[in-house]
């Protein structure tokens, strides 16, 4: 009876529905012994992690991890924990000591031993207790134990350390460096723990020290570990972080440059989405998030203008402390689960950032200074940038500010601009801070992202050239990144976002203003150097904001609508202008689009509101993908919905 039931499962369409009370939790759990191997173990323990009867499926789900599972199945159930599966909160506790028992099993195949380490990490993110006992087995890893095993256990331990630093667990990564086979996993562990800690620094011989340490430890990566490239990456960025950090600016900074965006590129093609779906709460972290931010610091070190020595050494130094902060955090973060399965938290890691924001909105604001230098409003631009530039090599330098108790330098230099641009100032950097967002924002930014990568996948052109990928998957960022901060931002913060709320029909928004925001906002991001607003001869016509990098071309079209459409229906409204400007460049691109329509001042979820689309035009055979970002006007502040 019971081998019945564990076929109804593995042929259910929704394991749920099987019927369970013909059978004993104890003879559930004799009969999986024998099916429990390969891609048919883990379909089965996914059926008995669902369904609703834990009281009888407990045992046999815990009989998989325990003893029945060979290598395959045993990956394939990580993978689906990874992915973010759904337990039920009763078993969570018992399963990932099952698979903290698997995983400490002396003797065992290392692979089963691997990836039960890993089920047993990704379970104990929404676990304290698990993930103490998981500590305590890492500090106490024996060194003579499997070295194939202890090189994933090293990943295991740098990511929790990310996470809770804690000197036993650095000291048991140290031990692990006894080990061939671990050796350069635990050098790249103990270089990011030094990485954080110097982008945390909060003075300049803490960060020149912390530097230096991360540097040796990627450089004996790279040593041990052959052809590492994410070593030889970071390697590249600390070393130019130490030249500048120690006051020495070589003649080399074009080569150094050219050295870390071919390191880039060789690092992002790793990373590049498989055909598998994405495993968004495993030990690899967030590896879309951290693949666009390693593509933006390539393309913003290309930027830079290096004609000024000095000059150039800060923004290079100011660039890569920012981008790296940004990629140590996305491929150190990982996601905790709620009791019911769903998002709860994206824990990052413990590190402030501060400086690197600090930096950020200095160099914005320069660049705000810089245009409106002419204008005869702001006499004293000279002296203002001046004071910026030297604000900002503080903050580089991890200088201790100069600004009062509580105030920001940034905070402290707008006040000296005549209070009827002061606004103006404000507004630039505001539009441009998204960039450096907070853990809650960057959740929904980052499900939004791996969403519209994943559906990405199927076109031709977005595989094919690895430039226009980078330069669609930045622009792809920053635009979820606006559509995000419009949904929250209110006019009292930012003045220029009122034709959202404007309610009034005599003073219905044109699709202009929405134009104007977003080049805006575009404008104060690392776009702004490849962004063009109103580009003729584009497929005949002229296009709302052309994006030009190295070969590719691509198209961001702006519209407006009152009436009450369906994403799908937007695309057919709109969707054909916007692929006919793509007859010569990628088959993929942006389609923005003001939303008038009257539903009661409130706005649909955010993930509501962007979608892709794939459409194959009538006059030939050619596919496009549409990336659709829905903005929604006519709303009213949630106080009066």
């Amino acid at each position: 009876m019971a081998l019945d039931v564990v076929q109804c499962l593995l042929d259910a369409a929704d394991p749920a529905d099987v019927d369970l009370s013909g059978t004993t939790a104890d003879a559930l759990r004799d009969a999986v012994r024998d099916r429990s191997t390969e891609v048919e173990g883990a379909d089965l323990f996914v059926a008995l992690v669902t369904h609703p009867r834990v009281d009888l499926t407990q045992r046999a789900a815990e009989e998989i991890v325990r003893r029945s599972a060979d290598v395959t199945a045993m990956i394939e159930i990580s993978a689906w924990l990874g992915r973010g599966g759904r337990l039920q909160a009763t078993a969570r506790s018992l399963l990932g000591r099952a698979f903290l028992a698997r995983a400490v099993e002396a003797g065992q195949d290392y692979g089963v031993r691997s990836h039960a380490l890993k089920g047993a990490m990704v379970l104990g993110q929404s676990d304290r207790a698990l993930l103490k006992r998981l500590q305590a087995e890492l500090i106490d890893l024996d060194v003579e134990d499997d070295g194939d095993f202890l090189r994933h256990a090293a990943r295991v331990a740098g990511a929790i350390l990310a996470q809770e630093p804690d000197d036993d667990l650095r000291a048991a990564l140290e031990r692990l460096l006894q080990v061939g086979e671990a050796e350069d996993e635990a050098s790249m562990e103990l270089g990011l723990d030094a990485l954080r800690n110097g982008l945390d620094a909060s003075g300049p011989e803490a960060a020149l020290g912390a530097f230096e340490r991360a540097r040796s430890w990627f450089a004996r990566a790279e040593e041990v570990g052959g052809d590492r490239e994410d070593a030889r990456l970071y390697g590249q960025c600390v070393d130019t972080l130490v030249a500048f950090q120690s006051g020495r600016t070589p003649a080399d900074l074009a080569a150094r440059i050219d050295g870390i965006k071919a390191s880039a590129f060789a690092y992002t093609a790793y990373l590049t989405v498989s055909d598998r779906p994405e495993e968004i709460v495993s030990w690899l972290g967030l590896r879309n998030e951290e693949r666009v931010h390693w593509s933006l610091l390539g393309h913003r070190l290309a930027s830079l203008d290096l004609s000024l020595s000095k000059q150039a050494w800060l923004n290079a130094a100011a660039v890569i402390q920012e981008e790296l902060l940004t990629v140590y955090a996305a491929s150190r973060s990982l996601v905790g689960r709620a009791a019911d399965g769903g998002l709860e938290v994206v824990l990052r890691p413990r590190i402030v950032g501060a400086l690197q924001r600090e930096t950020h909105s200095l160099a914005l604001l320069d660049e705000w200074i810089v245009e409106n230098a002419s204008s005869g409003q702001l006499p004293t631009a000279t002296d203002l940038r001046a004071r910026v530039a030297e604000a900002r090599e503080d903050a580089v330098l991890h200088r201790p500010t100069s600004a009062a108790a509580g105030c920001s330098p940034t905070a402290a230099l707008i006040e000296l601009i005549p209070e009827d641009l002061r606004g103006s100032a404000l507004g630039r950097i505001a539009a441009a801070m998204a960039y450096l967002t907070d853990a809650t924002t960057a959740t929904v930014i980052g499900d939004l992202f791996d969403t519209v990568i994943r559906d990405l996948q199927r076109n031709a052109d977005y595989l094919r050239d690895p430039d226009g990928r980078t330069l669609f998957d930045i622009v792809l960022w920053t635009t979820v990144l606006f559509v995000v901060m419009r949904s929250n931002v209110g006019v009292s913060s930012l003045g220029r976002t009122r034709y959202m709320f404007e309610r009034d029909l005599a003073k219905t928004p044109l699709e202009a203003e929405l134009h104007a925001d977003y080049f805006e906002f575009l404008m104060g991001s690392s776009l702004a150097s490849v962004c063009q607003a109103e580009a003729r001869d584009i497929g005949g016509g002229r296009v709302d904001i052309l994006f030009s990098f190295m070969r590719t071309k691509m198209v961001a079209e702006i519209k407006r609508t009152r009436q009450k459409l369906t994403n799908d229906g937007v695309v057919r409204r709109f969707g054909l202008q916007k692929a006919s400007y793509d007859v010569t460049n990628v088959r993929y691109g942006i389609l923005m689009v003001l939303d008038l329509r009257e539903i009661g001042g409130g706005q649909p979820v955010v993930s509501e509101r962007v979608s892709v689309h794939h459409l194959v035009p009538r006059w030939g055979t050619s596919e496009h993908v549409i990336v659709l970002f829905r903005v929604q006007g006519r709303r009213a502040t949630p106080s009066k919905v």
